[in-house]
């Protein structure tokens, strides 16, 4: 009866709890997540029972996790539905963006006043996601019910959504039990393909008979799910073993604030990556419960191996080992960064980066560490880049000096990085200042003196820079013969690949055995394939 009472009770949680209740609820989505792939399966039951199943285990999560709070998951985006049937396509991603972006800053604001100055894992969190879903959501019908599709970007014109969605399928993506509690971001044609089946494409050839040859019928996402849950296990662990052992405000401890500045720093990395990892842990089961659903899935590679990486939210290993601000930031939180890139940055009438700044730091609230972290940040970014266009040719010489300067820049993108991240995870205003003052702000000022006086020096465009370049170009399709398939630029030049010559078609090497082309589910010359399908005489190798 006590359990019976927990699960239907509608009193708010402790933090403690509710973090207990997040981990177990994406534990059991997980376990769901291969029923729903392999007994709820697309041709198995119908598209609405899949529906059905997602929004109710998903709404159920919610309540489980944050009681009567919920209900702000409801308003909010009930009232977004409203707008959309309501408004014209020409402007309900304005309505839409400014009512559901206020309603997330009121409560951005509620969390403030009533946890100042510690982190808690409240509703908020789900509430950021879902803004991400209902914004994402309406730019795309703005797209595909007002614009003229000759002005839509590649990007945009595969994104757009061309009907208003039913109000089954309109909850069922602001609630699917699969990313309800931490995401990540899916967008809606993304979400359709996946509860449609027809996202998980195979893996067709087509030999120098013309017969076809069904390689992979159906991609698995055994090993990557495994993969991830071991990862996301391994940075759970280290949270709640080591996390207490190095909490970020032991860095204003007047114990530490009193030892050597040796020591200080060392102390400063080790909590910083401690507290990255709350966000590996989280994100990496998060992708894993993705995956484990059929969701995620992104064609496939080269050597015809399945890729899972269309909502991954991070790549650890490009983060830990960045060797600039830039890669980094590519790396982390990327579903977010192409979020703010497609509803702000591609749409800002004037200051797109200001404007992105601005959404990016109310998104996130209103602590006043976040303020530090976006201010310092964006300070950081033209000093790096300064000291890159001074630096990097100087070590270009030799293979010892490359990794000589891949050493330094990934120390200093690290040791920098680390320092302006702390008030992100301080949150309040006074430890902030306790800590940068008893440092007598020197990095600032050092950053500062790099942007203001170090003169900017643009780099020689050398012919391995332009060889470089230009191949690049090519293997991403921007070098074209006018065709455009799926709002994706095709490429049919030829490219120099070592001591054999290949086509290349969509930056993907064709085979050595059979004549191919990749078309990642596009329309071939012929037939259709819901997969990445190669076929005959149009990827040749030469001799």
């Amino acid at each position: 009866m006590e359990i019976l009472r927990f699960l239907i009770s509608y009193e708010r949680l402790n933090d403690q709890q509710v973090r207990v209740s997040f981990v177990t609820c994406q534990v059991v989505a997980l376990l769901l997540s291969v029923v729903f792939r392999y007994v709820l399966r697309p041709g198995r039951v119908g598209v609405t029972a899949r529906h059905v199943f997602a929004v109710v285990v998903g709404m159920y999560m919610a309540y489980f996790c944050h009681r009567w709070q919920v209900i702000h998951f409801f308003i909010q985006s009930t009232v977004c539905y409203i707008i959309i049937l309501a408004s014209k396509p020409s402007n309900m991603h304005r309505y839409v963006f400014l009512f559901s972006m206020s309603y997330l800053t009121l409560c951005h604001i509620y969390r403030l006043y009533n946890n100042f100055g510690v982190y808690t894992l409240d509703f908020t969190g789900p509430l950021m996601i879902m803004t991400q879903k209902v914004t994402s959501l309406t730019c795309a019908l703005h797209d595909g019910l007002y614009r003229d599709d000759s002005k839509l970007s590649p990007d945009q014109r595969k994104q757009a959504v061309r009907r208003i969605p039913s109000p089954l399928e309109y909850y069922s993506y602001m609630f699917y039990f699969v990313g309800v509690l931490a995401g990540p971001l899916t967008y809606y044609c993304d979400f359709t393909a996946w509860m449609e089946g027809t996202n998980l494409k195979p893996l067709i050839r087509v030999d120098e008979h013309g017969n076809e040859i069904v390689v992979i019928k159906e991609p698995s996402a055994l090993g990557v799910v495994v993969r991830k849950a071991a990862v996301a296990a391994c940075f759970g662990l280290t949270m709640l073993y080591l996390g207490p052992l190095f909490p970020a405000r032991g860095n204003v401890d007047d114990l530490l604030l009193a030892a050597p500045l040796l020591t200080r720093f060392g102390y400063l990395h080790a909590s910083i990556i401690i507290a990255r990892t709350k966000y590996y842990f989280a994100w990496s089961l998060a992708d894993a419960i993705s995956n484990a659903a059929g969701l995620g899935f992104n064609g496939y590679d080269e050597c015809g191996n399945p890729r899972w990486d269309l909502i991954s939210n991070l790549n650890i290993v490009k983060i830990e080992f960045s060797t600039s601000l830039k890669m980094l930031i590519d790396n982390w939180n990327i579903q977010t960064s192409l979020w703010l890139k497609r509803v702000c940055y591609d749409r800002a009438p004037s200051q797109p980066i200001l404007m992105v700044y601005i959404l990016s730091a109310m998104w996130h609230g209103f602590y006043p560490g976040y303020y530090f972290t976006f201010l310092g940040g964006a300070l950081l970014t033209p000093a790096f880049r300064k000291m890159r266009s001074h630096l990097r040719h100087r070590f270009q010489s030799t293979a010892r000096l490359r990794r000589l300067y891949d050493v330094m820049t990934w120390m200093s993108t690290h040791f920098f990085l680390n320092y302006h991240v702390l008030p992100f995870v301080l949150l309040d205003w006074e430890p902030t200042v306790k800590f940068y003052s008893s440092l007598y702000f020197s990095i600032h000022i050092l950053v500062l003196l790099v942007v203001i006086l170090v003169p900017h020096r643009k780099q020689p465009r050398t012919q391995d820079n332009v060889t470089e370049n230009s191949l690049r170009a090519r293997m991403n399709g921007k070098v074209t013969n006018n065709t455009e398939r799926n709002g994706m630029k095709t490429n049919n030049n030829m490219v120099e690949n070592g001591v054999e010559s290949h086509r290349v078609q969509n930056g993907m090497f064709a085979g050595r055995q059979v004549r191919e082309r990749i078309t990642n589910g596009m329309k071939g010359s012929r037939t259709e394939y819901n997969g990445l399908m190669f076929a005959p005489n149009s990827a040749q190798q030469m001799s």
